[in-house]
């Protein structure tokens, strides 16, 4: 085969044909880090219209990583469903947990820690979502969040998008303004049951 590839480059420099050879072969391997690097990119789109500085951003993704990693740990939280989203020091916490102490378990770990400036207990008393939900969910999620981005009125960087059972909660850092026209793209979404905004507002 590399004998057939090179007769296709007769009369280019052999060096050249051998590089373009290498690429050739390469591109499987290398087309797997494709979208590691768009994702790189978008990430770093992402930091320069923050409006968290990138402390707080790193802050905002340890906190959640340490809440969900003590309500594994934590026994009364087994056979929970307890989503933690984290933004500028809000907590907010979704999904089903059987008990009230279960609810209020979730709440004081969540408050436990100093990153945390407020928490927003949406966790509902009910058995756990079945797969058919969550993946209903997680479409949903998607529309929205594609949806505000080629929407220039929604900072979407800025928003963070959690839907449980076909609520759509909406968090981030906005406008009141920009608030409005997120709300206004996720009602036009199929399958969003209710929307609870979760804004902190900025001064405009």
């Amino acid at each position: 085969m590399i004998m057939s590839v090179f007769r296709t480059f007769h009369g280019i420099d052999v060096r050249r044909g051998f590089i373009i050879s290498c690429l050739i072969f390469c591109l499987p391997v290398l087309s797997g880090c494709i979208p590691a690097v768009v994702g790189g990119v978008v990430g770093g789109a992402e930091l320069i219209t923050e409006r968290r500085t990138v402390q707080r951003v790193i802050s905002d993704n340890a906190l959640e990583l340490k809440i969900r990693g003590v309500n594994k740990q934590d026994e009364l939280l087994a056979n929970t469903n307890v989503s933690v989203t984290a933004f500028n020091g809000w907590v907010l916490l979704s999904g089903e947990v059987a008990t009230e102490e279960q609810k209020k378990k979730a709440e004081e770990t969540a408050k436990s820690y100093e990153e945390t400036r407020r928490v927003i207990n949406e966790l509902q008393l009910s058995g756990l979502a079945g797969l058919g939900s969550g993946a209903n969910d997680a479409i949903i999620t998607g529309k929205v969040k594609s949806t505000m981005w080629v929407d220039s009125s929604v900072p979407a960087t800025n928003v963070k998008v959690v839907t449980e059972r076909g609520v759509v909660f909406l968090m981030g850092m906005v406008t009141k303004e920009e608030g409005e026209h997120a709300v206004a793209v996720a009602k036009n979404i199929s399958g969003v049951r209710k929307i609870v905004k979760v804004f902190e507002y900025a001064v405009e």
